[in-house]
């Protein structure tokens, strides 16, 4: 790290910013601290910088190490991604300017060592905050549980972000800050402005419960939070955003609040996405048939973004609020609102192209319907679903395959248990700061690399590009054409089995009469 350019020393409060014609230019020869970099956003967010900004000055990556993985490990396989491999072909030089950081926000003082401490003071002007803890990102094949310990979610969500600022408002040439929090902080609400909301738990007496008191008084406020707050992750957020505009309110930083994050438009490639967290666990059981019935309301809205469009919003926010920042913190609301999706165009997408390009592992002919009444969707989720679930581990057990539908029927209905309040709820988020953005960069001279503006979004075509995302880069499949004939079987069965049901229940309503 001894060779890192010098130039980071000299861009902290350069008064030529305000006359920057381009975004190249503004980050060329800054500093730049990530948390989060080995997230799905951070990764796309380090990808994207390292390919149009390649004159900065140096990338720092905060790393946690893991029991059996060090950080250099870690840091290894997250540049050995094959979503480098345009920028190792073009700009190889820009990664030998990544540096890994251990370093853990969770921990006081961010569990930096003095040495890299200073370092950082030294070297970074602009901080990118995206780490968290999220239970939306859980995998499929862990027990959905969507509400975080709440002292676990303040710890690592509301201290883990005022540590990460404190060490910002440290350095010794700043340029900005920015958080990024989640469009869902303020879940409560109908109509989300762009602005920081108070709670009626103050951020310090919240962290001072979670520091001092016992497991079973932290129950009793997390109950009471619960009234009000969908979940822990949430709130935590909330607390955060609250903490960051208390502080550091007259300086540039800003708060940028994605909706739910979905694979990538274009870039770095199409259809680009890592892990199956919750929105995406859901397009792929639809997409497998193991989801026939999800709970939510057809004509509401589903706020989805592509992680590439919220890269540029993030990447163009460091811009725009050291430039125009005033009195109060920005808030960026990340959102689709502008050109909504529902519901019902999203899973009857999934299913069309689900049916047109089969995964090669589908386990029951695709189909999906909505339905809001919870009496309902119990029993078309239970009594329909049991019996697709046994038949098709009967197949795979007659096969000598593991019967996996019944386990991922359970899963699935764990996941829509913990998301129900998300998918029956919408929002309305005002916009005029992300707005005011887009106006702003198309001034400058490369305003042709970020995308910022999704109101002619195909939402149709995602779906599409969502699905060969998911193959390509979850299940790792190529197309087969076995699949065709996979899913025409499956049509069959699944013909046969709607037939019997039908005859079932009236066998059975013929003996209750009788």
């Amino acid at each position: 790290m001894d060779t890192i350019n010098q130039e980071t020393n000299e861009n902290g409060t350069n008064e030529g910013l305000n006359k920057t014609n381009s975004l190249e230019e503004f980050y060329a020869g800054s500093g730049i601290l990530v948390t989060g970099a080995t997230g799905f956003l951070g990764v796309a967010l380090l990808e994207k910088l390292m390919r149009v900004c390649p004159r900065i000055a140096a990338i720092f990556i905060l790393i946690r190490p893991k029991t059996n993985e060090t950080i250099e490990q870690r840091f290894k396989k997250l540049i050995d991604d094959s979503i480098y491999g345009n920028i190792k072909a073009k700009h190889p030089s820009v990664l030998s300017k990544v540096y890994p950081v251990k370093g853990d926000v969770s921990l006081p003082d961010l569990g930096l060592s003095r040495e890299d401490r200073n370092l950082l003071l030294e070297k970074v002007n602009i901080v990118f905050h995206s780490a968290a803890t999220v239970r939306f990102n859980e995998p499929l094949d862990v027990a959905v549980r969507l509400n975080e310990p709440l002292d676990v979610a303040v710890n690592v969500n509301t201290k883990g972000t005022a540590r990460v600022i404190e060490l910002w408002s440290e350095l010794k040439h700043p340029i900005s800050f920015v958080h990024v929090s989640t469009a869902f902080s303020n879940a409560n609400l109908h109509e989300i402005e762009e602005k920081v909301y108070t709670t009626s738990l103050k951020p310090s007496d919240v962290i001072d419960i979670c520091d001092k008191f016992d497991k079973t008084s932290i129950s009793v406020m997390e109950k009471r939070i619960l009234k009000t707050y969908s979940n822990t992750y949430t709130f935590s957020k909330n607390l955060a955003e609250q903490i960051v505009a208390s502080k550091y309110k007259d300086l540039p930083v800003a708060i940028v609040r994605p909706s739910i994050v979905g694979a990538s438009l274009e870039e770095p490639c199409p259809g680009w996405i890592q892990g199956t967290s919750a929105f995406t666990g859901l397009v792929l059981l639809v997409s497998r048939g193991c989801a026939t019935t999800i709970p939510a309301r057809k004509d509401a809205r589903l706020d989805v973004v592509p992680v590439d469009f919220v890269v540029d919003t993030i990447i163009c926010t460091a811009w725009h609020v050291t430039l125009h920042h005033n009195l109060k913190v920005k808030v960026y609301n990340c959102t689709s609102n502008a050109n909504p999706l529902k519901w019902g165009p999203m899973t009857d997408a999934v299913v069309k192209y689900s049916i047109e390009m089969p995964l090669n592992d589908t386990l029951w002919y695709p189909g999906c319907s909505v339905v809001a009444n919870r009496y309902i969707y119990n029993v078309r989720s239970v009594i329909p679903h049991v019996l697709r679930a046994f038949i098709v581990d009967v197949f795979l057990r007659l096969r000598g395959s593991k019967p996996v539908m019944m386990e991922l029927l359970k899963r699935g209905n764990r996941m829509f248990v913990s998301l129900q309040y998300f998918m029956l709820h919408e929002w309305t988020y005002q916009r005029d700061n992300c707005s005011d953005l887009v106006r702003k960069v198309k001034m400058l001279n490369d305003n042709d690399m970020v995308k910022l503006d999704l109101r002619d979004m195909n939402w149709e075509k995602y779906f599409a590009t969502y699905l060969m995302g998911i193959r390509k880069f979850i299940l790792k499949q190529e197309f087969m054409s076995t699949a065709r004939q996979r899913l025409s079987r499956l049509y069959w069965i699944h013909q046969i089995t709607e037939v019997s049901g039908i005859i079932i229940l009236l066998w059975i309503i013929l003996c209750l009469v009788h």
